[in-house]
């Protein structure tokens, strides 16, 4: 590999470690000096770098994931108020989040909890027409499993407690499908491949960090990861984390990786309204076991698809 992409990636795992950092502490106080020392870059220059490799000034990317989170939750809790909300995620005030969210968004935090309420009631109608009228199912503490249908294509989704899984990853930036993951992917098993990393035994997670609905496609994030020992060490091309645990619908999925996001919406929609359950604030994942590969050439492959959960 070409000197310069050597230096670029070292680069993108240091501004990678402050991008992990703010998104596990983003209800905290987030200042210069501790994330440049994370990152092992001058405070004077930090700003720059951080600009360089990802597109956006610093505290711009932490105000902008601010927000964006905010959204998300203003949308998947209902019963909680837009000040708990706005506190919870780094605003010091409501006058604070208020301006924010309208300059992002160019609408009120009501405006956009009530734009997502009518948005919902209309897919959870949809998705409920034709079905006999049933009770809401209640959730099970030690899990359970439901049925989500498209088009009479079943997926059975239960609940499971996951542990913690230490990963190392590489990162892709854009939009999710069948364009740039894939390229990443290739290049993850070609580092999986030269460290014996990539057998039948081994178990690799896609992470999705960010909901295309909010945030600008361009600004997506992607990892893809592999389940290592805890005392593994890192080289240059990648970057360690822990995945957390907890509980997750589990689903699984067979098909390409232009059916995924459907089979996404179908957790969402029809496995999840009746589930007794809510989404939790941690990033959704999919599990590959082995030679995901079911068919090399339709492209197709099998995962599990883990979305993060609590009891409503």
């Amino acid at each position: 590999m070409p000197r310069l992409d050597v230096n670029r990636l070292e680069y993108e795992k240091r501004v990678n470690r402050v991008v992990d950092h703010i998104g596990r502490h983003l209800g905290e106080e987030l200042s210069l000096l501790p994330l440049a020392r994370l990152a092992a870059f001058s405070p004077f220059h930090f700003h720059r770098v951080f600009r360089a490799i990802t597109g956006e000034p610093l505290f711009g990317y932490i105000q902008r994931l601010r927000v964006e989170k905010a959204a998300w939750a203003l949308a998947t809790y209902p019963d909680r108020s837009v000040l708990e909300i706005a506190l919870d995620h780094g605003f010091s005030s409501a006058a604070t989040f208020a301006r924010s969210f309208r300059a992002h968004f160019g609408m009120s935090a009501t405006e956009w909890r009530a734009r997502t309420d009518r948005w919902r009631a209309r897919r959870l109608s949809v998705s409920k027409a034709g079905k006999p009228h049933r009770k809401p199912r209640k959730a099970h503490a030690r899990g359970g499993s439901d049925t989500a249908r498209r088009r009479g294509r079943p997926m059975t989704v239960g609940v499971r407690t996951l542990p913690v899984q230490r990963v190392a990853y590489m990162r892709y930036v854009g939009p999710y499908g069948p364009g740039g993951i894939p390229e990443l992917w290739a290049r993850f098993r070609r580092w999986m491949q030269a460290r014996d990393l990539g057998g039948d035994a081994s178990v690799k997670l896609g992470l999705s960090y960010d909901d295309p609905s909010i945030t600008a496609p361009e600004k997506c994030r992607y990892d893809a990861c592999v389940v290592v020992p805890a005392d593994f060490t890192a080289d240059r091309w990648v970057n360690l984390m822990d995945v957390a645990g907890g509980r997750y619908a589990v689903g699984a999925f067979t098909g390409s990786a232009h059916e995924i996001e459907d089979a996404w919406d179908r957790v969402f929609r029809g496995w999840l309204p009746d589930s007794g359950y809510q989404p939790d604030d941690r990033p959704c994942f999919e599990v590959y076991r082995g030679d995901p590969a079911v068919d090399a050439k339709a492209g197709t492959f099998r995962c599990e698809l883990c979305l993060p959960v609590r009891p409503l």
